[in-house]
């Protein structure tokens, strides 16, 4: 056996992930093949040590207690806490698996004779994704929160189908209801059968959801609280907005605003949410699509109670608020101010240019490293913390470079259009004189001009700052020359922290308001993982109720990143689903000898891959196989 590192590139951001297997070559009918044995994770050992390990799992797979051909206590102190750690991974796929064994084991045996050319599997469903999101369903304590806003049992069962069901397969509510009745066995995790409920049921239980809004999301976060015994300390505030499909003209949230994908041409609705600094989601609110973004900060959290003297024992704390630019207005900051809040921000304003002196020389400031292993040179003013990202200037030099490549070829095409215009100028002084036929376009070259330099400019931020041109009407001559700028290039990566009642050092502080990444990935998930957009519902309280089971999955789904990361794996919910999604719960069905009909409804046995997220989230199959005839 051997240990074999396998690495995948995200083509959007270009992060590298890297993962470890531990593989062994087998003889096929097709020749050598590898064979996966155990996933490791992400090894920090030195590769060095990587065949020392893998001997070492070998050894211990084959039943050998200690390691031969080593002596295990003159071995690297990091080595021994990697073969601990596999060691005791390995022990809970024997445990799992023995229980398994000793529940196969107390059954009866039941022998038949069978007809074997009439066995069948029919109703094939989906069940390791279902299996994680009843692990996330129980440990949220969805049932009793759902039980005390009044809900039956049977639409306790059709909530779960809502909310599995944005989790597991994203899409539109009818097509929550066909994959309830096609594709995912979550009938079986129920005492009552929702199988074949009509599609109104479904729209019906995601409205009396939204009724509770506030309760359920008040007792689900403290529920993600006391799991993982969090405490309050930080808030992170932001703003996105979904667009609809359809014109939307009874719906009154729908409303033109700036898209933030770009879908400028369709209606928006607009969500604001505060989630913690580990990215649970503690209050949402929805808004019309052309909402002014500082205008909402103040709104939601009234709603929070930390504004209202009557909820004190909801929420007794004043949070530290984190926000971006987008948010962080004067007369916000102000707000934040005059009601006492701490707060962490980037201005609105470009404060950057006031330290123009700090950023070119970086006296005085501390490299750090992000998690990425990119350089941050930091420096505290009073209430302000200086940031220069490396990474950040190359990348803001990129874009700089592009776009003055691109307005480049933009403006040469103007130049010919310009050489082309004056001759055509030409040719018609000519056919005037000879009173000919007069040619189309009777616009004058410097009119010509100035409309495609008009559009060019719309095109090109800062264009008087980047170009310089000069134009001769008389002899249909444009010439330009790029303008180095300076100013702006020795501040490309900068960026000013403001801080109020916030202490710590200027990495506490950095590292403080790099937390708003958890509410972007929140809103990312919610848009792709969740398939929140596009929104296709015509009514404003439907849109609501659309909005808020998104906020509800994501509970489960960033309840299951967060446990899979303390197992010392990050992995998105997206990547788990897709490893989960071919294990299986099927129907069996065959005949005996007398032609009788006989069905068997039965999961199938995990793999490795299965079995290694089962055992890092504590999952364990409930379900019971059973027999039954015609």
């Amino acid at each position: 056996m051997y240990i074999r590192e396998s690495k995948t590139t995200n083509k959007k951001t270009g992060k590298v992930y890297i993962k470890h297997t531990l593989v062994e070559s087998i003889r096929t009918a097709k020749g050598p093949r590898q064979k996966l044995v155990m996933t490791l994770g992400r090894l920090t050992l030195d590769r060095s040590l990587w065949k020392s390990l893998a001997f070492a799992l070998e050894s211990y797979l084959n039943g050998e207690q200690e390691v031969e051909h080593l002596d295990f206590f003159d071995l690297p102190e990091e080595l021994i806490e990697e073969i601990t750690h596999q060691r005791a991974i390995i022990d809970n796929n024997r445990k799992l698996k023995a229980e398994q064994d000793a529940i196969e084991t107390k059954e009866e045996k039941d022998i038949r004779e069978v007809d074997v050319n009439s066995l069948s599997v029919t109703e094939s469903r989906s069940l390791g994704p279902e299996l994680v999101a009843n692990n996330a369903w129980e440990l949220l304590e969805f049932e009793s929160i759902l039980q005390d806003c009044g809900f039956k049992e049977k639409e306790i069962a059709l909530a779960a189908a809502v909310i599995w069901g944005r989790l597991i397969n994203p899409g539109s509510d009818i097509a929550t209801w066909r994959w309830l009745r096609e594709k995912s066995s979550l009938n079986d995790f129920f005492n009552v059968d929702i199988s074949r409920v009509h599609k109104d049921k479904v729209y019906g239980i995601a409205d009396k959801l939204l009724k509770h809004k506030d309760k359920l999301e008040s007792r689900l976060y403290k529920r993600q609280k006391d799991i993982f015994s969090k405490e309050d300390t930080l808030f992170l505030f932001d703003l996105t907005n979904f667009y609809f499909e359809g014109n939307s003209k009874a719906n009154e949230l729908a409303e033109r605003g700036k898209s933030k994908e770009k879908r400028n041409q369709n209606c928006l609705v607009s969500l604001a949410l505060i989630v913690d600094e580990d990215g649970f989601p503690v209050k949402s609110k929805v808004f019309e699509g052309n909402v002014n973004e500082p205008a909402t900060l103040e709104t939601i959290l009234k709603e929070c109670g930390v504004l209202d003297s009557s909820k004190k024992d909801e929420l007794p704390f004043l949070p530290i608020i984190a926000m971006d630019r987008g948010i962080a207005t004067s007369g916000n900051l102000k707000f934040l101010r005059s009601k006492g809040f701490p707060f962490t921000v980037i201005e609105r304003a470009n404060r950057t240019k006031e330290f123009r002196k700090e950023f070119q020389t970086l006296e005085g400031f501390t490299q750090i490293t992000d998690s990425k292993g990119q350089a941050i040179h930091l420096k505290q003013i009073g209430s302000k913390v200086l940031c220069l990202s490396e990474a950040k200037a190359k990348k803001e030099k990129a874009m700089l470079d592009g776009r003055i490549k691109k307005t480049c070829k933009e403006l040469d095409k103007l130049v010919r259009s310009v050489s082309r215009w004056s001759k055509s100028a030409a040719k018609r002084k000519e056919a005037d004189k000879k009173k000919v036929k007069k040619i189309k376009d009777e616009r004058s070259v410097s009119d010509k001009f100035h409309e495609g330099l008009g559009k060019i400019k719309k095109s090109c931020v800062n264009f008087d700052k980047l170009f310089k041109y000069q134009f001769d009407e008389k002899n249909g001559m444009l010439s330009y020359q790029v303008i180095e700028d300076k100013d702006n290039a020795e501040l490309h990566g900068a960026y000013v922290i403001e801080s109020n009642k916030v202490t710590g050092t200027e990495k506490q502080i950095w590292r403080l308001y790099m937390t708003l990444n958890n509410v972007e990935n929140a809103f990312r998930a919610m848009k792709s993982d969740l398939g929140t957009r596009p929104v296709y519902h015509q009514g404003a309280e439907r849109t609501k109720a659309h909005l808020f089971l998104s906020i509800l999955a994501y509970h489960m789904l960033r309840n299951i990143e967060y446990r899979y990361a303390e197992e010392g794996e990050a992995k998105r919910w997206s990547t788990l689903k897709e490893i989960l999604s071919t294990h299986q719960r099927v129907r069996v069905s065959w005949s005996d000898a007398n032609n009788k009909k006989w069905f068997k409804l039965l999961s199938a046995k995990p793999e490795v891959k299965h079995r290694d997220i089962y055992f890092k989230l504590g999952v364990k199959n409930k379900l019971q196989d059973h027999i039954y005839s015609t």
